[in-house]
Protein backbone atom coordinates (compact mmCIF):
# COMPACT_ATOMS: atom_id res chain seq x y z
CA UNK A 1 0.00 0.00 0.00
CA UNK A 2 1.76 3.62 -0.59
CA UNK A 3 1.14 6.44 1.47
CA UNK A 4 1.41 9.68 1.21
CA UNK A 5 2.06 11.58 4.69
CA UNK A 6 3.70 14.56 6.09
CA UNK A 7 7.08 13.44 7.61
CA UNK A 8 9.94 14.89 9.77
CA UNK A 9 13.31 13.20 8.78
CA UNK A 10 14.44 12.24 12.66
CA UNK A 11 17.70 9.82 11.33
CA UNK A 12 19.59 9.05 8.37
CA UNK A 13 22.36 6.12 8.42
CA UNK A 14 23.84 4.48 5.42
CA UNK A 15 22.79 1.29 4.05
CA UNK A 16 24.98 -0.94 1.60
CA UNK A 17 26.69 0.86 -0.99
CA UNK A 18 23.83 2.68 -2.10
CA UNK A 19 21.03 3.47 -0.12
CA UNK A 20 20.08 5.23 3.45
CA UNK A 21 17.72 4.15 6.26
CA UNK A 22 15.67 6.92 7.05
CA UNK A 23 13.55 7.48 10.50
CA UNK A 24 10.97 9.78 9.66
CA UNK A 25 8.05 10.79 11.99
CA UNK A 26 4.79 11.35 10.84
CA UNK A 27 1.22 12.57 12.21
CA UNK A 28 -0.40 9.10 10.93
CA UNK A 29 2.08 6.35 11.46
CA UNK A 30 4.17 7.95 14.04
CA UNK A 31 7.73 7.07 13.86
CA UNK A 32 8.72 4.41 10.98
CA UNK A 33 11.97 3.28 9.12
CA UNK A 34 12.01 3.47 5.19
CA UNK A 35 15.01 2.34 3.34
CA UNK A 36 15.68 5.10 0.29
CA UNK A 37 17.39 2.94 -2.21
CA UNK A 38 20.00 4.24 -4.32
CA UNK A 39 19.88 7.82 -2.55
CA UNK A 40 23.53 7.71 -2.13
CA UNK A 41 24.15 7.34 -5.96
CA UNK A 42 25.55 10.55 -8.03
CA UNK A 43 22.07 10.68 -9.93
CA UNK A 44 19.65 9.53 -7.48
CA UNK A 45 16.42 11.27 -7.72
CA UNK A 46 16.43 11.91 -3.73
CA UNK A 47 19.61 13.65 -4.39
CA UNK A 48 20.35 15.77 -0.95
CA UNK A 49 16.48 16.05 0.21
CA UNK A 50 17.06 13.77 3.12
CA UNK A 51 18.85 15.52 5.69
CA UNK A 52 18.06 15.31 9.22
CA UNK A 53 15.32 17.98 10.10
CA UNK A 54 13.97 18.56 6.85
CA UNK A 55 10.54 18.31 6.48
CA UNK A 56 8.35 17.00 3.21
CA UNK A 57 6.01 14.61 1.74
CA UNK A 58 6.97 11.45 2.09
CA UNK A 59 5.53 8.54 -0.01
CA UNK A 60 5.94 5.17 1.25
CA UNK A 61 5.19 1.49 0.41
CA UNK A 62 4.10 0.22 3.78
CA UNK A 63 3.37 -3.72 4.61
CA UNK A 64 2.28 -4.34 7.65
CA UNK A 65 4.55 -7.52 8.13
CA UNK A 66 7.23 -4.96 8.23
CA UNK A 67 9.40 -3.17 10.11
CA UNK A 68 11.38 -1.85 7.56
CA UNK A 69 8.83 -0.16 4.80
CA UNK A 70 10.28 1.27 1.54
CA UNK A 71 10.82 4.83 0.73
CA UNK A 72 9.20 6.02 -2.83
CA UNK A 73 9.83 9.50 -2.60
CA UNK A 74 10.19 12.71 -0.63
CA UNK A 75 9.45 16.20 -1.58
CA UNK A 76 10.65 18.99 0.31
CA UNK A 77 8.53 21.76 1.98
CA UNK A 78 10.85 22.78 5.29
CA UNK A 79 14.89 22.36 5.18
CA UNK A 80 15.60 24.67 7.49
CA UNK A 81 19.56 25.89 6.31
CA UNK A 82 19.32 28.37 9.52
CA UNK A 83 19.67 25.41 12.31
CA UNK A 84 23.16 24.18 11.34
CA UNK A 85 24.21 27.45 11.11
CA UNK A 86 23.92 27.85 15.22
CA UNK A 87 25.47 25.14 17.13
CA UNK A 88 22.47 26.05 19.99
CA UNK A 89 20.09 25.70 17.49
CA UNK A 90 21.19 22.77 15.97
CA UNK A 91 21.76 21.44 19.83
CA UNK A 92 18.21 21.52 20.50
CA UNK A 93 16.68 20.63 17.09
CA UNK A 94 18.42 17.67 17.60
CA UNK A 95 17.41 16.75 20.70
CA UNK A 96 13.72 17.00 20.07
CA UNK A 97 14.54 15.09 16.91
CA UNK A 98 16.59 12.63 19.36
CA UNK A 99 13.55 12.68 21.86
CA UNK A 100 11.07 11.53 19.11
CA UNK A 101 12.97 8.98 18.10
CA UNK A 102 13.56 7.04 21.25
CA UNK A 103 10.62 7.67 23.05
CA UNK A 104 7.73 8.00 20.64
CA UNK A 105 5.69 4.52 19.57
CA UNK A 106 4.90 3.79 16.31
CA UNK A 107 1.27 4.29 16.81
CA UNK A 108 -0.36 7.88 15.33
CA UNK A 109 0.40 10.64 17.24
CA UNK A 110 -0.59 14.01 15.44
CA UNK A 111 0.51 15.91 18.64
CA UNK A 112 4.21 15.06 18.90
CA UNK A 113 4.27 15.55 15.21
CA UNK A 114 2.98 18.64 15.85
CA UNK A 115 5.12 19.50 18.24
CA UNK A 116 8.28 19.07 16.69
CA UNK A 117 7.16 20.95 14.02
CA UNK A 118 6.17 23.68 15.41
CA UNK A 119 9.55 23.77 18.01
CA UNK A 120 11.58 23.39 14.36
CA UNK A 121 9.86 26.40 13.08
CA UNK A 122 10.22 28.37 15.97
CA UNK A 123 14.05 27.91 16.58
CA UNK A 124 14.51 29.24 13.50
CA UNK A 125 12.55 32.41 14.36
CA UNK A 126 13.39 32.68 17.90
CA UNK A 127 15.60 36.22 19.02
CA UNK A 128 18.85 34.75 19.97
CA UNK A 129 17.95 36.22 23.42
CA UNK A 130 15.36 34.47 23.70
CA UNK A 131 16.41 31.28 22.57
CA UNK A 132 17.55 29.04 25.94
CA UNK A 133 13.71 29.63 27.08
CA UNK A 134 12.54 28.61 23.73
CA UNK A 135 14.20 25.50 23.59
CA UNK A 136 13.93 24.55 27.06
CA UNK A 137 10.06 25.02 26.70
CA UNK A 138 9.80 23.22 23.70
CA UNK A 139 11.71 20.18 25.46
CA UNK A 140 9.49 20.03 28.56
CA UNK A 141 6.44 20.17 26.18
CA UNK A 142 7.41 17.42 24.33
CA UNK A 143 8.54 15.37 27.10
CA UNK A 144 4.85 16.36 28.45
CA UNK A 145 3.35 14.94 25.26
CA UNK A 146 5.36 11.94 25.44
CA UNK A 147 4.39 10.54 28.38
CA UNK A 148 7.24 12.16 30.88
CA UNK A 149 5.58 15.21 32.56
CA UNK A 150 6.37 15.99 36.21
CA UNK A 151 3.07 15.83 38.39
Amino acid sequence: MLITTPAIVLHTFPYGESSKIVRLVTPEHGVMSAIAKGVRRPKSRFGARLQPLSEGMAQVYVKQSRELQTLAEFDVTAQRPELSQDVARFAAASTLAELVLRCAATESNPQIFALLEEALLRFVEVDPLHFPAASLAAVWRLVGALGFAPS
